[in-house]
């Protein structure tokens, strides 16, 4: 590639370091390729003051060429004072626009933390907001009261934490997604899990092409090089987390009208050998808009394991829990066996608590059931290969294991009750694994459907199932490399420990990002041994500082995702600005923008969310039959519907998931999503913006 490169300039196709210079008139951002080679010129005007005005020189120049031309500018410019050198980047995360100024947002330094497939993978040690137009021709306005405060608000996403780009491998889709693309030419930034896209389009749109932006994704990113029988592999764990309906705990919680749900997150596991890999409402309307939007995102089977807890003093999770069961069997019914729907409950704090319970275990079997289903994706074996003793692909893997992933309900009783038989008898499984399988072939096996997991604030007991999830599918990805031959991991053995590392890592950086706290997870802390009173103390802490930062920092936190991002904020269209003198319009879940109310708990959020409810009454599965809902067969029979008066839902309180309301003037009961235009709400959103609709 770089011979072909010396002599085609076009074959760069990325270019990674810049240098930025000035004129009174104008910005240069002189762009390189990797090698140096070659390079091309952005010109950005700075004489108007709330106009953004680039073009982009569509020669590529060598190394002598653009000292030439340097040169020249300089030499033309010598009268207000020449060309100087600004700084140099290694990207432009975006630009935007407030109350009058265009910012350039650059990437100024950057840390290689991995790399995948031979493209290397960067996070942000420091980044720069750059005001493009010259002082001179600045207004008031630029360093109004305002304008400083928006400015603060963008400046308050750190950047330089939980970011990653890389120039040459779309890291914001899988590895068989990026192996099965056929002539992708730019990096996808209308992918839901470029967090930069809003910020990036007015540079792409006016330049047509993604050389000049990197595209960040928002989440978590840890690569270790592990040694199993003196070979070297890598293990990579990637999540992602969607730019729709982003935001923080109790602020973004729920469900869109679009189907987009909160602390969406994608979480990719890739096992690889470095030297062997070569660079390459009643109708559920919102529920069903999510559910469509996975199985075109991953396709079919959808499993859905809900750890949310069935048993309550005062019934809350059990609402939800209720629901959704309710939401999957309506979505199932009209389908083809193929795509429905698979749906397992599992009280996970319930069976925690027990002292000799084994949440590993019994997480263990479901994973090795939905992986049976799924398969994973497996670029095949070179044509010169060591035997083989066994064969893994989406025709031939097991499908008679001891859980049954049924449509609709499923239930975990029996693997809960003997748990304890599941640590004891890992070897012989393994041993017996070894009889089972197959040999081997060389043709790739792709991953088709997903295993989605969900817990009542997504920050904590789904991270313990995605480590159960990730820790049988590890042993599958090492017995399809040839290097182990059997497709399972003993939970003692120390590859698992580093897995497991791993998981509690990610799991850490997201709590933090949606929570302000590391993870509550006592199920890692036991498993490694941790003195019980030190794990203790250590949740307690974990709990403060959520309250704390739920209190005093969520809502600025959450006022600056939703400037920097499309989907929550009250910009349209790209760059658009705010009329001065005007103020911030308010955006959903954020009436009192800079006095917002602080729900510090789950039992607040639901006393102040539920402080007008009339007419609570409690149903049973025999209601249920008799008006002709969905029958909940070992569901919580104290589940309360809840019904809201007309009133409480035009004063901006929404709750179609769960809530029920009690027409004034019929007393007949409807679905609040009739009262939306058909929109299924989340039950924790104040959306002022679809009280106007």
């Amino acid at each position: 590639m770089a011979a072909a490169e010396a002599d085609d300039p076009s074959l760069a196709a990325t270019l990674e370091k810049f240098r930025l210079y000035e004129t009174r008139a104008r910005f240069y951002v002189i762009g390189s390729s990797r090698e140096k080679r070659w390079f091309r010129v952005l010109k950005i005007d700075r004489s108007e003051p709330s106009e953004l005005n680039v073009s982009e020189d569509p020669v590529w120049y060598s190394l002598q060429e653009v000292k030439s031309l340097l040169q020249r500018i300089d030499e033309g410019n010598r009268s207000t004072g020449g060309l100087t050198f600004f700084t140099k980047a290694y990207g432009i995360a975006g630009c935007i626009k407030f109350l009058e100024s265009y910012y350039l947002i650059l990437v100024t330094k950057r840390r290689q933390i991995g790399c995948i497939c031979g493209h290397a993978i960067y996070c942000i040690d420091e980044s720069q907001m750059i005001t493009i137009p010259h002082s001179s021709v600045q207004t008031d306005v630029a360093t109004s009261k305002n304008e400083l405060r928006y400015k603060k608000l963008l400046a308050s996403v750190d950047r330089t934490k939980d970011f990653f780009y890389s120039y040459t491998y779309p890291i914001m889709q899988s590895l068989q997604q990026n192996v099965t693309s056929a002539g992708m030419k730019e990096m996808p930034y209308e992918n839901l899990f470029v967090w930069n896209t809003f910020l990036t389009e007015p540079m792409r749109s006016r330049c047509r092409n993604t050389l000049w932006t990197v595209a960040l994704v928002h989440g978590h990113f840890k690569q270790v090089r592990l040694s199993i029988f003196g070979r070297e592999i890598n293990v990579v764990l990637i999540s992602r987390r969607s730019r729709h309906f982003a935001g923080t705990w109790y602020l973004k919680r729920g469900v869109n009208d679009h189907g987009k749900v909160a602390n969406d997150v994608e979480t990719e596991q890739i096992v690889f050998e470095e030297e062997a890999v070569q660079r390459y409402d009643p109708t559920y309307e919102a529920t069903k808009l999510h559910f469509d939007d996975l199985a075109q995102r991953y396709g079919h089977p959808i499993i859905i394991l809900n750890l949310i807890k069935t048993v309550e003093k005062r019934p809350r999770e059990m609402m939800l829990r209720r629901e959704y069961f309710n939401a999957v069997g309506y979505l199932n019914q009209n389908v083809p066996e193929e795509k429905k729907l698979r749906f397992i409950h599992w009280d996970f704090h319930k069976f925690a608590k027990s002292k000799s319970a084994n949440v590993l275990g019994v997480l263990g079997k479901v994973a090795g059931e939905a992986l049976d289903l799924t398969g994973f994706y497996y670029s095949g074996k070179p044509k010169v290969q060591k035997k083989r003793s066994t064969q893994l692909s989406r025709t031939s893997t097991a499908r008679d294991g001891s859980l049954d992933i049924r449509v609709g309900s499923g239930d975990l009783s029996r693997l809960s009750s003997n748990a304890d038989a599941l640590s004891s008898t890992g070897f012989q499984d393994m041993r017996n694994e070894a009889n089972k399988q197959e040999p081997f072939g060389d043709a790739p096996c792709y991953q088709t459907g997903v295993l989605r997991t969900n817990c009542i604030d997504c920050l904590d007991c789904t991270n313990v199932a995605q480590y159960a999830y990730g820790l049988a599918a590890l042993g599958r990805q090492l017995h399809a490399m040839g290097l182990t031959h059997v497709s399972k991991i003993h939970p003692d053995s120390s590859i698992a420990s580093a897995l497991m590392e791993m998981y509690q890592s990610m799991g850490d950086a997201l709590a933090h990002q949606y929570g302000g706290s590391a993870a509550h997870n006592t199920v890692f802390t036991e498993r490694q041994g941790k003195w019980k009173a030190t794990t203790q103390s250590r949740e307690f802490l974990k709990s403060i500082k959520r309250y704390y930062s739920n209190a005093y920092a969520d809502g600025e936190k959450q006022d600056a995702i939703n400037l920097s991002a499309p989907g929550n904020n009250a910009f349209m269209g790209s760059g658009a600005a705010l009329i001065p003198g005007t103020t911030l319009s308010p955006v959903p879940a954020c009436k009192e923008d800079y006095s917002r109310m602080k729900l510090t708990s789950f039992d607040k959020l639901m006393g102040m969310t539920c402080s007008s409810i009339k007419n609570v009454r409690l149903h049973c599965d025999a209601d249920l039959k008799l008006s002709g809902g969905v029958r909940t067969s070992g569901m919580a029979p104290d589940a309360a519907y809840l019904a809201f008066t007309t009133a409480d839902v035009e004063n901006g309180w929404y709750g179609g998931t769960l809530i029920y309301d009690q027409d004034e003037n019929s007393g007949a009961y409807k679905h609040c999503s009739e009262l939306c235009q058909g929109a299924v709400m989340d039950p924790f959103e104040h959306d002022p913006e679809k009280e106007r609709h």
